[in-house]
């Protein structure tokens, strides 16, 4: 097996059994529904405890005084929906990024392990790693 193959191998595993967020970590009592601009986002460093988020092009989309808040807007645009849900308790929007960032690294850490057992010797695992997780346009920040 190449790494080529073993990358492949893992983008088509993933893509079979992949939780969708935020619908597989919410719960749909509480929510309200964000409007998405269907574009890329990036988040900018912060500045004084308050975060941007911006479109490919820097136009701030959302100005958020909270980190798990960014990081529900972005990991749920993924698929760049139209609209998102967003759980309207503050404690929900953080259960559900913390569950998800721990499915997230699980992930990392079964592909790590694996990569480890086929490829002993080799050193490219953050490569491997990040190609997986951009083909799948999947995110941890």
């Amino acid at each position: 097996m190449t790494e080529k193959e073993f990358t492949t191998d893992w983008i088509e595993k993933i893509k079979k059994d992949l939780k969708r967020f935020p619908e597989d970590f919410i719960s749909t009592d509480n929510i309200e529904i964000l409007d998405m601009p269907v574009k890329n986002l990036l988040l900018t460093p912060p500045l004084f405890d308050s975060y941007e988020i911006i479109d490919n092009d820097g136009n701030i989309i959302f100005h958020l005084n909270d980190i798990n808040k960014a990081k529900y807007i972005l990991y749920s645009n993924r698929n760049k929906p139209e609209n998102i849900p967003v759980p309207i308790k503050q404690d929900d929007i953080e259960k559900a990024v913390k569950l998800y960032e721990t499915y997230i690294d699980e992930l990392l850490r079964a592909i790590e392990k694996d990569y480890k057992i086929k490829f002993p010797a080799s050193k490219n695992f953050s490569t491997i790693s990040i190609q997986i997780f951009n083909s799948l346009n999947l995110m941890r920040l």
